[in-house]
């Protein structure tokens, strides 16, 4: 049940992140989606569908792990290990999301060209 609770908090909190860029970037159709080591964007995306990708992995990626960890039974010795993994997995995505924000907000502004 607490690793139920704490995937749907973060999927709410990615797509709030997507949600606010959205409003931020409406005059943008297009956004980054991948860039060289050096700041050159090479790939772009819809910005609907970029800011969408993330949160709907997301849900697919916590979705599975809530449901592995419900259906299956862990090793002997591992039983309190389920919720800290799914607690950093999930940590971990808001954190990357965030950076690819700031990645996008920066190759907007002007980084790499």
């Amino acid at each position: 049940m607490l690793q139920s609770i704490i995937s749907i908090v973060a999927i709410i909190m990615v797509a709030e992140m997507s949600r606010r860029a959205d409003a931020r970037y409406r005059s943008e159709t297009t956004l980054p989606m991948q860039w060289l080591l050096d700041g050159t964007v090479i790939r772009t995306a819809p910005r609907r569908f970029a800011l969408a990708f993330f949160p709907v992995l997301l849900a697919l990626l916590l979705g599975a792990m809530v449901v592995a960890s419900i259906a299956l039974s862990p090793r002997p010795g591992e039983e309190g290990l389920v919720i800290p993994a799914i607690a950093c997995v999930a940590l971990l995505c808001v954190a990357l999301h965030a950076f690819y924000l700031r990645l996008v907000a920066k190759s907007l502004a002007g980084w790499g060209k």
